[in-house]
């Protein structure tokens, strides 16, 4: 038996969802599955909009293709980075350059593989053997200070330009950057989710969640975790010595906080 779902939480302050996220199986075939998280920008107008149009219009494309295209996993890939360049182009031709724009996560299930692409700084992850591992990279200003070997990636939450994303959907057409991965089927679960949880929770803590959580609750456990129980971070005084620039402390229920999961076996 496995487990598909998703599941978003508006926060404790905002007073919209700019979230959208998304689990299915394929209508003709159950093995094939989707699983989309899209994170509308929360400082331009209208982000619930892109996310929204990019998720429904991504899940209309992949119940409308028929199971022989999806299990070909190249041509698969083709198709989607097409289809959300053209998304992207739609978004900015209808409302505008720099008006709104949203991430996108995006899982695809085929008989052979998973396929992978991003764009923004929503995450996908891999449980495997009792460990977690991120499958995707942040398109975010600060994750050069990770690959570099500068900062520790928990440690990106607080520096104040983290929500800085170089990759999005709709607002801009050199913005629009996909990242492409195919990784095995051979993953427990695999779980994407917003920065509304990422920013706050630490992979130490969502592997803490996941090991201590029935299959069931995993998901509603990691998104009440972050959005209703403060997890007392504080800046780390190594990284004001370090450098010179502005810290944030990543409060709990600010963003809305989102994800989707899928798990092999329950």
């Amino acid at each position: 038996m496995e487990l598909l779902e998703h599941k978003t939480n508006i926060g404790l302050i905002r007073n919209k969802n700019e979230d959208c996220v998304l689990s299915l199986s394929h209508i003709k075939n159950k093995t094939i599955k989707l699983l989309l998280v899209a994170d509308g920008m929360g400082g331009k107008d209208d982000g619930d909009i892109a996310s929204n149009y990019v998720v429904s219009s991504i899940a209309k494309w992949f119940q409308n293709k028929d199971i022989k295209t999806l299990n070909d996993t190249q041509k698969t890939i083709s198709l989607l980075n097409r289809y959300i360049k053209l998304l992207n182009t739609k978004l900015i031709n209808t409302y505008g350059i720099n008006h709104l724009g949203t991430t996108l996560s995006l899982a695809l299930i085929n008989k052979h593989e998973t396929i992978i692409l991003n764009s923004g700084d929503s995450r996908v992850y891999k449980y495997q053997e009792k460990c977690l591992y991120q499958i995707t990279e942040d398109d975010s200003e600060v994750w050069d200070y990770y690959k570099t070997g500068a900062v520790e990636k928990d440690n990106l939450r607080y520096f104040s330009n983290s929500n800085l994303i170089t990759s999005c959907l709709g607002l801009h057409p050199n913005l629009c950057k996909i990242t492409t991965q195919i990784i095995s089927n051979n993953y427990e679960i695999l779980l994407l989710l917003t920065d509304g949880v990422t920013d706050i929770l630490k992979d130490k803590k969502i592997a803490q969640i996941i090991k201590k959580s029935s299959y069931q609750l995993i998901l509603e456990n990691l998104i009440k975790e972050a959005v209703y129980i403060d997890q007392k971070l504080t800046v780390p005084q190594k990284l004001k010595h370090k450098f010179l620039a502005n810290f944030i402390i990543p409060m709990h229920g600010k963003d809305n906080a989102s994800g989707a999961i899928y798990i092999k076996n329950v």
